[in-house]
């Protein structure tokens, strides 16, 4: 095994689903369930700390300062090095690079979604933020059909795959 400090470790919150019930499907980004995710995410990895800890999803209900503010905590107390953001706007990423430095934002990118040329990616490239592309073979489409009829119906893949979206059936 290798020593933990030869390890990048990314991992995400920000997203509930209550006792496997998709039609209870939240985004949380409250700094309450920011702490609980990183202390539950560092249990279940027996790790001290996780280098990319992203926000899954924008939480709109919650101001972007407040969870960054819970985030730039985490950081301070060395349970993350690094933050990062999937899916947020050109005003999200300003607001939350105001309150500690994003490092990646993961936003979808393929030969068929290409939008984030336009503002996102000459942003990333002005703050130093690096870009990670999410589905760049477009879902799917271009790499070939995803399978997911052969997952149990109770897995977590199919749950996440019913609720942000399908890969190509």
């Amino acid at each position: 095994m290798l020593p933990r400090e030869q390890v990048q470790l990314a991992s995400k919150f920000g997203i509930a689903i209550p006792d496997r019930n998709l039609s209870r499907v939240q985004v949380n980004g409250s700094p309450e369930y920011v702490r609980q995710c990183i202390e539950a995410s560092l249990a279940r990895l027996d790790v001290d700390y996780i280098d990319l800890y992203y926000q899954h999803r924008i939480d709109t209900s919650v101001p972007i300062e407040e969870t960054m503010g819970e985030l730039k905590k985490l950081v301070e107390e060395g349970k993350i090095r690094y933050i990062g953001l999937s899916e947020a706007s050109v005003d999200t990423i300003k607001r939350a690079h105001a309150v500690h430095s994003i490092t990646a934002v993961q936003m979808e990118y393929s030969l068929w979604s290409r939008e984030i040329e336009e503002d996102v990616i000459p942003l990333c490239r002005e703050l130093g933020i690096g870009i990670v592309a999410y589905s760049p073979l477009g879902h799917g489409f271009f790499g070939g059909k995803g399978i997911t009829e052969s997952l149990p119906s109770e897995s977590v893949l199919v749950i996440l795959y019913v609720f942000l979206g399908p890969i190509v059936k």
